[in-house]
């Protein structure tokens, strides 16, 4: 029972020591890589900084080509005439592997089936 006393009073007494030495250290070192400039910190201007290694003013020629091919497809799409079917293509009876059905002419050739 003695121990168990000892223990609590230590544990009571220690309760917040590591947590707050903890938090102090992690508000300081998120105060050290912050982007927020402090009192002692002066702003550059845009002459001093550099530009960016590899970066681009313009998009590719590649990625201008192909939005030109794909805007070329999309109008394409949605303007084309429907395909008018052609009229000797008419239903007939075609027989199946797997049965009967009734299908275009032509559909029943595609198939490998045989016009009854």
């Amino acid at each position: 029972m003695g121990r168990l006393l000892a223990t609590a009073l230590i544990a009571w007494l220690c309760q917040g020591c590591f947590v707050l030495e903890e938090l102090d250290k992690s508000q300081a070192s998120m105060d050290r890589h912050s982007g927020r400039m402090g009192p002692h910190e002066v702003e550059s201007t845009e002459s001093d900084r550099q530009p960016v290694r590899g970066t681009r003013e313009k998009e590719p020629d590649w990625i201008a080509t192909w939005t030109d091919r794909v805007d070329g497809w999309w109008q394409e799409a949605w303007q084309r005439e429907p395909v008018e079917s052609d009229p000797d293509d008419i239903v007939v009876r075609c027989s199946l592997g797997d049965g009967t059905r009734f299908t275009r002419k032509s559909d029943c050739l595609v198939r490998g089936g045989r016009i009854l």
